[in-house]
C-alpha cells in the first residue's frame, strides 16, 4: 500500500505531464538579471493556444513537485514566474548557500538534478 507521501507525489506527477503536454521544457543554469550565481531553472514554452490559468497551474504544479523532491536539508527557495510573453514561464531554484553566505556549484548541481527529477 501507498504511503500519504507517495500518493501525494503520484498524483502531482500526473496533473504535471498532463499540464505540461504540448509545451517546451528546458533544464538548465540560468544566469539572472543583476546576479552573479548560476541559477538551476525549468523554463516552459506554452503553446499558442494555452490560457493564462492553465500556464498558471501548470508553473503551480511543477513548482509543488519540485518542493516535494527538496531533501529537507537543502537550502533553497523554490519560485516561479511568468516571462515577457506571456506564454513562457520559469520554476527556479533561488540558492541560499551550501553552508556559507554564497551559492556553490554543487548546489547548483543538486538542483538541477531535483529539476529534472520533478520532471520524470
Amino acid at each position: 500500500m501507498a504511503t500519504k507521501e507517495q500518493a501525494t507525489d503520484a498524483l502531482v506527477s500526473v496533473a504535471l505531464r498532463k499540464a505540461l503536454s504540448g509545451a517546451r521544457v528546458e533544464v538548465k543554469l540560468a544566469l539572472p538579471e543583476g546576479g552573479a550565481e548560476l541559477q538551476p531553472e525549468v523554463e516552459v514554452t506554452f503553446p499558442q493556444r494555452t490560457s493564462a490559468r492553465q500556464r498558471n497551474a501548470a508553473l503551480l504544479l511543477l513548482a509543488a513537485q519540485v518542493e516535494l523532491r527538496t531533501p529537507a536539508q537543502e537550502h533553497w527557495l523554490v519560485e516561479s514566474a511568468v516571462l515577457d510573453s506571456g506564454l513562457t514561464g520559469r520554476v527556479h531554484l533561488l540558492l541560499l548557500g551550501d553552508g556559507g553566505p554564497r551559492p556553490t556549484r554543487d548546489e547548483a548541481e543538486r538542483g538541477l538534478q531535483v529539476l529534472h527529477r520533478a520532471l520524470r
